[in-house]
């Protein structure tokens, strides 16, 4: 039986390795370029803004991949989202979005997803 205690514990610790991974999204964010959609051409490309080309998107699927390249590859969208991860950090009870964020972090890799088994 795990008491009280033990899970106040336990969210502690996963509150500690949440923010770590929120610090990480954010030293990632910060470190991205500011940079444009460019499809005026018979390419869709991302270029920073200078002109430079940084990524070329090919294939049935370039704009649906550059649209959502756009959602949430910019600088400050990535920063943005360090902040909504470190604010659902809480250690108390019921913090708001901790799960969503739980799961946005297994999603991204940084967080292991729990393991699953079946009984024998």
């Amino acid at each position: 039986m795990v008491t009280k205690y033990e899970r106040q514990l336990e969210r502690a610790e996963e509150a500690k390795r949440m923010r770590k991974h929120a610090d990480e999204v954010h030293a990632v964010g910060s470190r991205v370029p500011f940079w444009r959609l460019d499809d005026s051409g018979d390419e869709i490309m991302i270029r920073d803004l200078d002109g430079t080309p940084l990524v070329t998107f090919h294939g049935m699927y370039a704009s649906g991949m550059a649209r959502w390249f756009e959602l949430v590859g910019h600088r400050t969208a990535g920063m943005a989202l360090a902040e909504l991860i470190r604010a659902s950090t809480g250690s108390a009870e019921h913090a708001p979005g901790r799960d969503a964020a739980r799961q946005l972090l297994q999603e991204m890799k940084l967080e292991p997803k729990p393991t699953r088994y079946r009984r024998r």
